[in-house]
């Protein structure tokens, strides 16, 4: 029986592909965005996030959280989690089988069908944990249920042709033009990336661009204009989605004791996110929209 580490549920979703959706965010990936949102869905093993500000020093837990590192926990740390009274730590990640999620989607098939939405599986990186992601888009195809895969696009192109047969629509992400650059940010350059992107257009599989956009970090006018050079190119991007770097994952590294470095504090202005869409429009037919 397959199983795989599991964050969360998003339900009722409707920013991630057509429709209704029920997204699964998986934990794993192997790109390291300085950015991350979701810095708790970086590694494969469960995670506590301990909030020290909201501790009130009652010494229900043992004082067993001042013990690192905080991912794959110790026994003793999990049990004393419930034992918190003003729920100072989180757990990040569950292991679960194919089959549970499957209840979990079976209970909104009703929207689905009436929005056309469906499922969207999501991480971390969905190719983390390839049989997962592989046996529960072939359950969702069984059933019926319409399923998306978010994807940075980083990983072997066989795992992506495999999922094709099952997969309406891959969000694909697009982070940055320069090799150079998009090591810097996310710790790897984006060759392999781009080369399974035109692979992925060519085998003739739907495609939503999706690109993080961070004020002075990956928002210069010629990564804006590559996005739509890209979508030109590539017949099967049908949509190029603009997504505003938001600050809120920084309490999320303070709670994993990890570092948070070299992006803004506040969201981007309304006018610079109008300036993003308009010049990505200016070279390109294709929409570009804020999902």
């Amino acid at each position: 029986m397959i199983t795989g580490t599991v964050l969360d549920f998003e339900h009722f979703a409707i920013h991630d592909g057509p429709g209704i959706r029920m997204v699964v965010f998986l934990k794993g990936c192997p790109l390291r965005c300085i950015w991350c949102h979701t810095p708790e869905s970086q590694h494969r093993e469960q995670e506590l996030l301990f909030y020290e500000d909201r501790c009130i020093g009652c010494g229900c837990c043992g004082n067993v959280f001042d013990k690192l590192p905080l991912a794959s926990p110790s026994q003793e740390q999990l049990d004393a989690v419930s034992r918190c009274p003003v729920r100072a730590v989180s757990v990040a990640g569950k292991e679960m089988t194919v089959d549970a999620v499957a209840s979990e989607l079976e209970k909104e098939i009703m929207f689905f069908n009436e929005s056309g939405g469906g499922l969207t599986i999501s991480g971390g990186e969905p190719l983390f944990q390839f049989e997962f992601t592989l046996e529960l888009a072939k359950l969702a195809k069984e059933r019926g249920i319409g399923c998306c895969i978010e994807t940075c696009g980083y990983g072997k192109f066989e795992l992506l042709e495999q999922l094709i047969p099952y997969t309406d629509i891959f969000l694909f992400d697009y982070k940055a033009t320069a090799p150079e650059l998009h090591r810097k940010l996310t710790g790897v350059d984006n060759s392999l990336i781009l080369e399974n992107l035109r692979k992925l257009n060519a085998s003739g599989a739907k495609i939503i661009l999706r690109c993080p956009l961070v004020p002075g970090v990956n928002d210069q006018e010629e990564h804006l204009r590559s996005i739509a050079n890209i979508a030109n190119e590539l017949e099967r991007v049908e949509e190029i989605h603009v997504e505003p770097y938001h600050p809120m994952a920084r309490g999320k590294y303070q709670a994993l004791k990890r570092r948070c470095d070299g992006i803004p504090e506040e969201f981007p202005a309304a006018e610079r996110i109008e300036h993003w869409i308009s010049v990505i429009s200016a070279h390109t037919e294709k929409a570009v929209v804020v999902p």
